[in-house]
């Protein structure tokens, strides 16, 4: 199960992952393998910013698994679940125009230059966007996420909360 498990992951544009993508470029992303010489799971993250190039990327991992899968032993099988846990919260986000401009004033009444880049993993604003309540990210003070560098200063939380003390009062103001 481990050697079919690597011929999937060979099977996976090595061009088009996190290491090796930036910006809005998509990617395939293998965040864990386990496996014995009976079974293997490997569970794939999969990021794109336009949504035609993720249901494509997602197509690729079936392709992959026929390939992969085909003219295998009769007892031996390959089970793709493809589960949708996150969307490019822009779609949501562009709707409602006035959410970003209240953020950006907020930063800037608080001294920060707002940069509008975009978000390469998955969020909890992603989710909250899609459930109806739009959520742009804004800023945590953090560096070097979800890797072991990963910090984040006092400065850097003090100011997030200064933000979005700002973000409540400018929406409290808003007719």
């Amino acid at each position: 199960a481990l050697s079919l498990a690597a011929r999937i992951h060979a099977e996976v544009p090595t061009d088009e992952a996190p290491e090796t993508t930036e910006g809005y470029e998509g990617f395939y992303h293998l965040a864990s393998m386990k496996g014995t010489v009976d079974r293997a799971d490997m569970h794939y993250i999969i990021r794109d910013f336009d949504r035609k190039q993720f249901e494509a990327r997602k197509r690729k991992m079936m392709e992959i698994a026929k390939k992969v899968g085909k003219g295998l032993h009769p007892d031996c099988y390959i089970e793709l679940v493809i589960e949708d846990s996150y969307y490019n919260m822009r779609d949501k986000v562009v709707e409602y125009p006035h959410i970003l401009d209240i953020a950006q004033q907020a930063m800037r009444d608080c001294h920060i230059t707002p940069e509008m880049k975009p978000i390469r993993g998955g969020t909890d604003g992603a989710q909250l966007s899609f459930m109806g309540l739009p959520c742009p990210n804004l800023f945590t003070g953090g560096y070097n996420y979800h890797g072991k560098h990963e910090f984040v200063t006092l400065e850097g939380m003090e100011k997030a909360v200064q933000v979005i003390v700002r973000i409540a009062e400018l929406t409290a103001k808003q007719p």
